[in-house]
């Protein structure tokens, strides 16, 4: 490691130099490519191309919505919100109001509603495979890498409009930054950090966390100092008052608790969400061929991690369970907020595997790796074993048979964010391509004649027409009477033309009984068709 002009009694706790059997060890011609930058530049551009391509694949999932039909609002009642001490979608407004812009800029056309999530991931993605080149060199620049093209989890999560990657891509350019800080600690590679930190708070109130233990990390380093401990005060200080306008929804939040589905065991909610960080939710863990495959060849990954990795490897790695505990104990832990801690974890693999010096062990851990990306890869391409099937929900074959009944002059009832989320871009009077702007998305922000939700249509004093057509999806926390309710009322006015059951869920029965209050069902999406008398 090239010596720098700083006190010796810093240098003292920088952080060692690379591993050389690294360097000594040859690598395939493959990887040597990857080792370069323009390489790595080139791989994310393609995986960048692939996700947007693939978006058709993946329904936009509920929370995604209500975030788009939020940010499609002015953005001037969003900061007034926080400003009044509210809050919303329980995390700070930075990523919303970059989105507002967005769907400003782009019309909120479809085909790139994803686009700046793609964009974040890839960011961050870049910024992980540096954080891994620093802490270990090339070689684990490369395994990062690697891992970050063919993770199946991030496929899923890395393209979701909303928090979620901007969160990734700033855990990644923290970590990066604060490599930097302990290389060659300055004021100029520290407020880098600090900037970085300040929008993480304003991203994600769960980023105090992850900045307290990168302020642990300082301290175990260079706790010696007096600066040390100055300089995190300052820090801590200055963050504090930065993030003033947003503590009343803060501690709001705090008080308010969870609004996700809490299950009877946490420890098994941990369990699921840290096996869907590498399988994604594409194979499900009670199809048991594939499921304890998986579940065994994660385990392996992460005992040989524990054993094996460097001393700043395995921290980020220590680092990365105790905030999978924390968010397990509070019971806020979902798939899509493990993004959000999986940059240390995707760091402390790459580079041990980089780095770990015996060949077998070696192997042994690329081998589990490789067997849970293909577990993962074949359920994407499968589609018959997902964990959660809101993924490959057909909503959008759906709500243009719905638009149908209503441009007929029928009358459309449903419940589900995603079946609203394509009706809004397949009625003409809702759709920004015909009205010319994005104005937000049925059922609340918009409007069309004849489509309602449950609550809407009692209001509406139950209208009727030859036909009515009922959508039945998943929905949570959805105000009004239930859609057996709305059934049985149709049902004393009408008769039944059709019916028809869409997307079997095998794994209803273990989801209703760890979340029951969340009211899985064996069938996901179901449509009933009813002939009316003439109004």
């Amino acid at each position: 490691m090239t010596r720098y002009f700083i006190p010796g009694s810093i240098r003292n706790y920088l952080i060692p130099e690379p591993n050389r059997t690294e360097i000594l060890a040859p690598r395939p011609w493959f990887l040597r490519r990857f080792a370069n930058e323009n390489w790595t530049a080139i791989a994310l551009l393609a995986l960048g191309a692939i996700l947007m391509a693939s978006n058709p694949w993946f329904t936009p999932v509920d929370d995604e919505i209500t975030i788009i039909d939020v940010a499609a609002r002015p953005a001037f009642s969003t900061i007034a919100l926080f400003a009044r001490g509210g809050g919303q979608h329980e995390h700070p407004p930075l990523s919303d109001l970059l989105l507002h812009g967005w769907l400003w800029l782009s019309n909120g056309n479809i085909h790139w509603l994803r686009l700046p999530s793609v964009v974040f991931y890839l960011l961050g993605a870049w910024f992980l495979v540096q954080a891994a080149r620093r802490m270990a060199g090339a070689r684990a620049a490369t395994f990062t890498l690697i891992l970050l093209l063919l993770w199946p989890y991030g496929f899923h999560l890395g393209r979701l409009a909303g928090w979620y990657s901007f969160s990734f891509l700033l855990i990644s350019w923290l970590t990066l930054a604060y490599l930097k800080y302990i290389e060659r600690p300055s004021p100029g590679s520290w407020m880098p950090l600090v900037l970085c930190a300040l929008a993480l708070v304003y991203t994600n109130y769960f980023g105090w966390a992850l900045i307290g233990l990168l302020g642990l990390d300082l301290l175990l380093r260079f706790g010696r100092e007096r600066r040390t401990w100055l300089l995190l005060l300052a820090t801590g200080i200055f963050l504090l008052l930065a993030s003033v306008p947003i503590m009343p929804a803060f501690i709001s939040e705090l008080h308010k608790g969870v609004v996700t589905g809490r299950g009877i065991s946490p420890v098994a909610t941990g369990v699921f969400n840290l096996y869907c960080l590498f399988v994604s939710e594409s194979v499900a863990p009670w199809f048991w061929a594939p499921g304890i495959a998986a579940g065994l060849a994660i385990a392996c990954a992460l005992l040989l991690v524990l054993i094996y990795a460097k001393s700043d490897a395995r921290r980020f790695f220590l680092y990365f369970a105790a905030l999978l505990a924390v968010m397990t104990f509070l019971q806020i832990v979902t798939t899509r907020r493990m993004l959000m801690i999986s940059p240390w974890l995707i760091l402390s693999v790459g580079t041990t595997l980089a780095t770990m010096t015996p060949p077998a062990a070696r192997r042994l851990l690329a081998g589990s790796l490789l067997l849970v990306g293909a577990i993962g890869w074949y359920g994407i391409f499968s589609r018959k074993l997902y964990a959660a099937p809101h993924w490959i929900e057909p909503w959008d074959q759906v709500a243009q048979e719905a638009a149908q009944v209503a441009a007929s002059g029928g009358v459309v009832i449903g419940n589900n964010p995603s079946f609203f989320f394509y009706l809004t871009y397949s009625t003409p009077s809702t759709s920004p391509a015909s009205n010319g702007y994005f104005a937000g998305l049925l059922p609340a922000s918009v409007h069309a004649r004849d489509v309602y939700t449950p609550q809407q249509w009692i209001d509406a004093g139950s209208p009727i027409s030859r036909t009515v057509a009922v959508f039945d999806g998943l929905s949570f926390g959805v105000p009004g009477p239930s859609m057996e309710e709305v059934r049985a009322a149709l049902s004393a006015r009408c008769k039944v033309a059709g019916e028809q059951d869409l997307v079997r869920d095998t794994g209803a029965k273990w989801k209703q009984e760890y979340q029951p209050t969340t009211g899985q069902r064996v069938w996901r999406i179901r449509i009933v068709t009813y002939g009316c008398p003439a109004p």
